[in-house]
């Protein structure tokens, strides 16, 4: 994990600290390498100091502090565009796509790492060109296109092996397999990369790619996932460890509490899963109006993730089709109609109408006419 962000990498000494759970100190060796850099003036010798804001980046990205993330590599991208350095304009694409894949943002993430991938064989860095192949096969895999995500694994085994997040590349070659739809073959690969994390101290990767094998193959990690959340200061591996643990208790007031955690830092796809799991528990539980609550939460969360077709999404229980008359008495009470005047107006009595009602509030999750009018504009 050597090299500066001027040549093939992020800084040796801020990236180790952001990898092994030290999130807060990565922050801020990156902020005072910025600081340090921008007093040294002009010089042609050394590298321009937006190049120090993609070590904050990646920093940030590790600390769960996503839009904080996003904002500054979207800042920094501008400025080194303006400057012409392509390799900090590769290294801000392919950050910005780590970041919007963790966000959910899975079609921004596509792009960015594709322009990533681009810029990096234009101006001929194999190393960067890897990784940001590595991504773009991952944004393939997690939209469901398995053979695009072969295509981008195919091309870079064209490019030579690249050290750096080198465990976390893996994921790519397991969200192919999950989307070519052959288990057993992603969990090798995520266990794989897992051990290789372990070994090499990459604790917040290891959480990521323990996490996707529960989310895609349901085999339990939440164990070791709990222990590195004891190790790390940031809260997208303790959100991690809550989900995992919620999952395998299929606990629906755990998982719910995951959500709330996964969006709160902004991680929608990841939230909208751990809603859908809330959504199956409670349905297997009996409670078909919260698991209907809880499922049109996930749906909500889901379409912030542009299309995202993950195993977390898919096991969702379908929700119950309302009749063309409970459709109608919906409308017009989400709309703000009284009870009798809908009555009148379809030639029917209230209570009729009341109980129509009650089974559209059933079959939605709501409890509320204010609620039942969000379900019907979500369902649109």
């Amino acid at each position: 994990m050597t090299g500066a962000p001027g040549s093939s990498g992020p800084s040796s000494r801020r990236s180790p600290l952001a990898v092994s759970g030290r999130t807060a100190d990565a922050v801020a060796a990156a902020e005072a390498g910025f600081a340090d850099h921008t007093t040294l003036g002009d010089e042609l010798a050394i590298a321009h100091p937006a190049t120090h804001l993609i070590n904050q980046v990646f920093a940030l990205t590790e600390a769960g502090r996503l839009t904080e993330a996003e904002q500054l590599a979207r800042a920094g991208a501008e400025v080194v565009a303006s400057y012409r350095v392509p390799i900090a304009q590769i290294w801000f694409a392919a950050n910005l796509g780590r970041v919007t894949t963790l966000q959910g943002r899975i079609a921004t993430a596509r792009r960015y790492y594709a322009e990533a991938a681009g810029l990096a064989q234009a101006n001929h860095f194999a190393g960067p060109r890897r990784l940001a192949l590595s991504g773009l096969a991952l944004a393939h895999a997690m939209l469901g296109d398995a053979e695009a995500a072969r295509s981008a694994l195919r091309e870079r085994e064209t490019v030579p092996p690249f050290g750096f997040l080198e465990p976390e590349q893996a994921l790519a070659d397991a969200w192919t397999a999950v989307a070519a739809r052959q288990p057993d073959i992603a969990a090798e690969h995520f266990l794989a990369a897992a051990d290789q994390a372990r070994s090499s101290g990459h604790r917040t990767a290891e959480s990521w790619i323990l996490h996707d094998l529960m989310r895609t193959t349901r085999k339990d990690a939440s164990g070791r996932i709990r222990e590195l959340a004891g190790g790390c200061d940031t809260p997208v591996v303790s959100a991690r460890a809550k989900h995992a643990v919620a999952a395998r208790a299929r606990d629906a007031r755990e998982l719910a509490r995951a959500a709330d955690d996964f969006e709160a830092l902004g991680a929608m796809l990841l939230a909208a899963e751990a809603a859908s799991g809330a959504a199956e528990a409670l349905s297997r539980s009996g409670d078909q109006r919260g698991a209907k609550a809880a499922l049109r939460r996930s749906a909500s969360l889901a379409a912030a993730c542009e299309g995202a077709a993950t195993p977390g999404l898919l096991r969702a229980p379908a929700a119950a089709q309302l009749t063309a008359r409970e459709r109608e008495i919906a409308r017009l009470a989400g709309d703000g109609t009284a009870s009798k005047d809908i009555a009148e107006r379809l030639g029917g009595s209230v209570r009729t109408v009341d109980n129509h009602l009650q089974h559209v509030y059933a079959k939605l999750g709501v409890t509320s006419r204010a609620e039942l009018a969000r379900a019907l504009e979500n369902d649109s």
